[in-house]
C-alpha cells in the first residue's frame, strides 16, 4: 500500500505565477518540425503496428484503431502544442473519415490507450520531454523505443525500452527501463527489443520470455503460404500413393483374369 500521488499540487506559488499565461512555445510541433528520423524508423514502426493489429481482436476493428503518425493535441487555445506518436491505439474511435489531428477537448476525440515513440536523432528530447507531453495528453501507456540502444551502439543513459503507465490515481509513472522484455498492460503483451540485420526492432511477444513473437501481417501471410505449400505437397504425395495402389490393384486383377479368375466375384 502507498499514499496517493497528487499531481501538480503547488502550495506556495510565486505571486507572478498565479494565473500567468503558460508559455507553450517550446512544445509547439509543426509538420515541418516532425523530422529527425533515421532511415529504418518507418520500417520499425510499420512492423510493430502490423503485429499490434494482429494481436488485437481483428473481429472487432471498430473497438480499437491502430494508427501511425497522427497528431494529438490537448490544449484548445494552442492546437500546435501536440505530439505525433509513431504508433498508437485509440479505443472506440468515431466513424471515418478520421481527422488529420485528434483534439482531445472534443468529446468524440480521446487520448490514446497506447503510444509508441521511436527515439529520433534528438534523443534527449524524446527521453526528457516525451513523458511529460503524454502525461498531459492523458495517454494510458507510453513506450519509448531506442533502436540504437537495442543494437548496443548507444551509451548510457539510453536503453532499448522505457515504459510509462498511468497509475490508479492518475500518476504517469515510469514502470520499466531496460533491455526488455517489458510488460505492456494496455495491450496485454510484452515489448521485445531485437537487433536483426543491422536494425534495432521492437517486437511484440505473448510470453514474458519474449520468445513467442506476434507475427506481422506479412509474416503471417508467409507462414500461411508455406503451410498451404506443405499441404499441397502432402496432397500430391497422397494422390501419387493412391495412383500406385490403383496400378497395383489393376495389375493383380489382370493376373487373376489371366488365370480365369474373376477379380470382381
Amino acid at each position: 500500500m502507498r499514499p496517493p500521488r497528487v499531481l501538480n499540487l503547488v502550495r506556495d506559488p510565486a505571486p507572478e505565477d498565479v494565473g500567468a499565461r503558460i508559455d507553450w512555445s517550446a512544445w509547439v510541433l509543426l509538420e515541418e518540425d516532425d523530422v529527425g528520423q533515421r532511415p529504418e524508423h518507418d520500417d520499425v514502426a510499420s512492423a510493430f503496428a502490423s503485429a499490434l493489429r494482429q494481436h488485437l481482436d481483428p473481429s472487432e476493428p471498430a473497438r480499437a484503431r491502430v494508427g501511425m503518425d497522427a497528431f494529438f493535441a490537448w490544449v484548445r487555445d494552442e492546437p500546435n502544442v501536440r505530439v505525433s506518436p509513431d504508433v498508437y491505439v485509440l479505443d472506440e474511435p468515431p466513424a471515418p473519415p478520421w481527422p488529420k489531428m485528434w483534439e482531445t477537448w472534443r468529446r468524440e476525440h480521446r487520448p490514446p490507450r497506447f503510444a509508441l515513440e521511436i527515439v529520433s536523432d534528438h534523443w534527449k528530447k524524446d527521453y526528457e520531454e516525451g513523458p511529460a507531453k503524454y502525461a498531459l495528453l492523458g495517454a494510458e501507456e507510453l513506450v519509448i523505443f531506442d533502436p540504437l540502444a537495442a543494437r548496443g551502439v548507444a551509451a548510457s543513459p539510453r536503453v532499448p525500452v522505457t515504459v510509462y503507465r498511468r497509475d490508479a490515481d492518475g500518476s504517469f509513472v515510469r514502470t520499466y527501463s531496460g533491455a526488455g522484455p517489458a510488460r505492456l498492460e494496455s495491450i496485454g503483451a510484452w515489448a521485445v527489443a531485437r537487433p536483426d540485420g543491422g536494425v534495432g526492432w521492437l517486437r511484440l511477444a505473448t510470453d514474458a520470455a519474449g520468445a513467442d513473437l506476434v507475427p506481422t501481417a506479412e509474416e503471417r501471410a508467409e507462414r500461411e503460404a508455406e503451410r498451404a505449400e506443405r499441404e499441397a505437397e502432402r496432397a500430391e504425395r497422397e494422390a501419387e500413393r493412391a495412383e500406385r495402389e490403383a496400378e497395383r490393384a489393376e495389375q493383380l486383377a489382370a493376373r487373376l483374369r489371366a488365370r480365369g479368375v474373376d477379380p470382381d466375384a
